[in-house]
């Protein structure tokens, strides 16, 4: 059995928010399985990792930059950034793999027995040339479905129906979709019905909770006043709500120092960007990191004394757990798939569209003691599944799909 996966979003460029970081994953743990041929992955022969050429509108072979940006990001370029896809995604290295990488032609390469492997979201032209190929292949086909916010938060992203709707729709012409969580697949379900689908079999399959080189700290850092959020700087993920109670605790006299960690996706000079140099201006405790290797990652959940996730709706939480894998708090909301996270213990759960109801979690967590002690125990006693259950179970699905689909309705997935 071949295996093509897709891993367009993990090899063009250094930037490794959750998806591609999770597909990096994905593919590193199958390829892994391919060479050292261990019983339960024998007959996978090959993991054909290809990306999708935005200007010539088809899929192409991986070059040498394209390999290591999939293996080792950090390796080529590890200088903290606010774009990370600037290097990359733009229109000239786009145009330079367009003339120098062979064209894939995924008829010729998928063969019956075959899988192909879409781990994550599309929304350029791949929505117009899948369908015709996922409705004629022979081969196994299954994606991955992370979530549906830009359809749902409609006051936050006004006009993303237009290109999202055909991508939500050519994911029904897959043989399986493998959500990242329960709310995901009820979104998707009911997008389906919406748009008029037939809809294909679906999958419960949540994130692994396994991140390298977390370490949980025996009791809790409690001399620490370091907050740390860690997420794009998307609409939805609630910053200048977060800022705005950060201000007022400030200017009650707490002593603490915030950390935003993660990219800008937005112009230059957006509200979120304006108000953190504004509150920089005024004196305050604030450092935005931008887009960061894991190293210092690493360091960030290691020295804070709790993280906070004000995201107002997301797929699955990925920060949430990593937090959790480190033994620190988390304050986050408790709607869809956030509430699936942080309900097993280890979060302070607020109503995060309120700068009030944030304000009184942060402070509630740098100045009780009680209260912080016993979520890190919490914190600390949490479960999640490792990468070698997750892929055990992802060549179940690839190789054994009905056995799969019974494991998954024993599981109530």
């Amino acid at each position: 059995m071949k295996v093509l996966i897709d891993v367009t979003s993990s090899c063009r460029s250094v930037q490794n928010t959750g998806m591609p970081r999770m597909t990096r994953k994905i593919f590193a743990e199958l390829a892994g399985r391919a060479v050292v041929g261990r019983r339960r992955a024998q007959c996978i022969k090959l993991v054909q990792p290809i990306s999708w050429n935005n200007i010539g509108d088809f899929y192409q072979e991986l070059g040498e930059p394209e390999h290591r940006f999939l293996a080792r990001p950090f390796e080529v370029r590890s200088w903290a950034t606010a774009r990370p896809e600037w290097r990359g995604h733009d229109p000239i290295t786009e145009g330079l793999r367009l003339i120098s990488r062979p064209r894939i032609r995924l008829e010729d390469e998928v063969k019956a027995g075959d899988v192909f492997l879409v781990p994550d979201i599309y929304r350029d032209l791949r929505r117009n040339a899948l369908p015709d190929f996922l409705k004629r292949t022979p081969a196994r086909t299954i994606a991955i479905f992370h979530d549906a916010t830009d359809l749902r938060l409609t006051s936050v992203y006004h006009n993303r129906g237009r290109r999202s709707r055909p991508y939500i729709e050519s994911l029904a012409l897959f043989d399986l979709v493998l959500c990242v969580s329960e709310e995901a697949r009820d979104d998707l379900r009911f997008l389906w019905k919406e748009y008029g689908c037939t809809a294909t079999e679906t999958c419960v399959e949540p994130w692994p909770g396994e991140l390298d080189g977390a370490v949980h700290q025996p009791d809790g850092d409690g001399r620490s006043n370091l907050v740390v959020y860690v997420s794009s700087f998307h609409a939805r993920k609630n910053h200048l709500t977060l800022l705005r109670a950060a201000e007022k605790l400030w200017q009650q006299g707490l002593s603490f120092e915030l950390h935003l960690i993660g990219r800008n996706v937005g112009l230059p000079l957006n509200k979120i960007v304006r108000q953190i140099w504004n509150l920089r201006l005024g004196g305050r405790p604030l450092r935005w990191l931008r887009h960061v290797d894991d190293e210092t990652l690493l360091r960030e959940y290691r020295d804070c004394r709790f993280t906070v996730y004000p995201s107002l709706m997301e797929g699955y939480g990925l920060p949430i757990v990593e937090s959790l894998l480190h033994g620190k708090p988390c304050i986050c909301g408790s709607n869809g798939a956030l509430g699936e996270v942080a309900r097993g213990g280890g979060c302070l759960i607020v109503d995060q569209t309120s700068e009030d109801a944030l304000a009184a979690g942060i402070k509630e967590l740098l100045t009780n003691q009680g209260t912080y002690a016993r979520l890190c125990v919490e914190a600390r006693a949490r479960k999640f599944r490792s990468w070698a259950d997750y892929i055990d179970r992802l060549l179940d699905h690839l190789r054994h799909p009905r056995l799969a689909a019974s494991v998954s309705a024993g599981l109530g997935a």
